[in-house]
């Protein structure tokens, strides 16, 4: 049950427990992810076609970073996967598969279903119509974890962290030469992904520090923490992630950006590594600020948040079918055209929440009580 405050909640972590405000901050980086994939209100549209509106048009769409959103995404997998693990012995690896599967793998075959059937065809392949990039570096990490479980068990979680940053940032200068400007284009993608997913491993790992330290947490941990110092640190949240792609483009335009080392502070996959220590700090704040400090959440976002797995799939083949029906003559204006798209993917959130997402989650949880229950667990 998700509610508004956490007084009482007992912070021992158990197979059913879900951390408070966990749900708000998902809304909040699913919607991030909306914004830079042309949710964006339109504060420069409609001007001419002057050199300057073109740039400030361009630094405008820069500066929204979803990929940024994407690393708190893989912070937040880490934590939410080792919470309810951390004082269990070990796993039954069948139904933990079984249950990812169901709850992650089925919502995206019916998205998928669902956009191709509708005839989406932007950059002439509908599976651009979900970021699967994402979920392939998810995958990846749900199928390493019963491993990494164990080597957490045994105290080796913070050397994991140092030996995969160290592991990335090699990565980053070895295919210097075939950097793009998102994060897992280019030689940092590779078969399924794999590649970037290495790359980003440093902060699903940094996700598991954080139920470590969250479950041995003294009660005053973070006590520090104010209404005011918790929003510095969102606000800090959402400027640096501004640069990142900026920097890129100024590394393109000096010619030095696939230089392996030369180039390696105007990498995107530089800046948003670095971005994810910072992630990592900030929250590991907000865990603390509404579970240990027991502050209240947004209640309303806390609800949207159970579905932000859904506004996350649905939300590019929305923009894209409400832009194709407004091309032409029956253009709205762009302002109400915005308005009209931010409605639509909410509540096609919504309708894919209800008729998928749900049944989807609750067949996993019967899917893996059943298989615990054979097994004997």
């Amino acid at each position: 049950m998700i509610e508004s405050s956490n007084a009482g909640v007992d912070k021992k972590p158990t197979g059913a427990q879900r951390m408070v405000g966990i749900d708000q901050l998902r809304y909040v980086l699913a919607l991030w992810v909306f914004l830079c994939h042309g949710g964006r209100p339109p504060f420069l549209e409609g001007h001419g076609s002057a050199a300057i509106w073109d740039w400030a048009d361009k630094l405008y769409a820069w500066s929204v970073n979803g990929q940024a959103a994407v690393i708190g995404f893989f912070i937040i997998s880490g934590l939410c996967i080792h919470y309810p693990n951390i004082h269990r012995k070990k796993i039954n690896v069948i139904s933990f598969y079984c249950g990812r599967i169901l709850r992650l793998g089925l919502p995206v075959a019916i998205c998928l279903f669902l956009v191709r059937s509708s005839g989406y065809d932007k950059h002439h392949w509908w599976l651009y119509a979900v970021p699967v990039w994402t979920l392939f570096c998810e995958a990846i990490y749900y199928a390493i974890y019963p491993v990494v479980l164990q080597m957490t068990k045994r105290g080796w979680l913070p050397a994991l962290i140092l030996v995969s940053s160290v592991v990335s940032f090699a990565m980053i200068i070895v295919l210097g030469s075939q950097r793009e400007m998102n994060f897992q284009e280019g030689g940092m993608g590779g078969l399924f992904f794999w590649k970037t997913a290495l790359l980003a491993l440093p902060c699903w790992l940094s996700g598991l520090l954080i139920a470590e330290q969250f479950s041995k947490a003294p009660p005053d941990w973070h006590a520090e923490l104010t209404r005011a110092s918790i929003w510095k640190w969102r606000m800090a949240a959402v400027l640096l992630s501004v640069p990142t792609f900026p920097l890129y483009r100024i590394g393109l335009y000096l010619d030095i950006v696939r230089d392996p080392i030369k180039g390696l502070p105007f990498a995107s996959q530089t800046t948003l590594l670095l971005y994810g220590i910072f992630a990592f700090m900030w929250l590991k704040r907000e865990v603390a600020y509404h579970n240990t400090l027991n502050r209240p959440v947004c209640a309303l976002f806390e609800k949207f948040g159970k579905a932000s797995y859904s506004l996350y799939l649905v939300h590019i083949g929305v923009i894209w079918h409400i832009e194709r029906f407004f091309a032409g003559p029956s253009f709205p204006g762009y302002l109400l055209e915005w308005l009209i798209i931010v409605i639509a993917v909410h509540i096609a959130t919504f309708l894919f929440y209800i008729a998928v997402e749900k049944p989807s989650h609750k067949a996993a949880q019967k899917c893996t009580g059943f298989l615990k229950k054979v097994a004997g667990y």
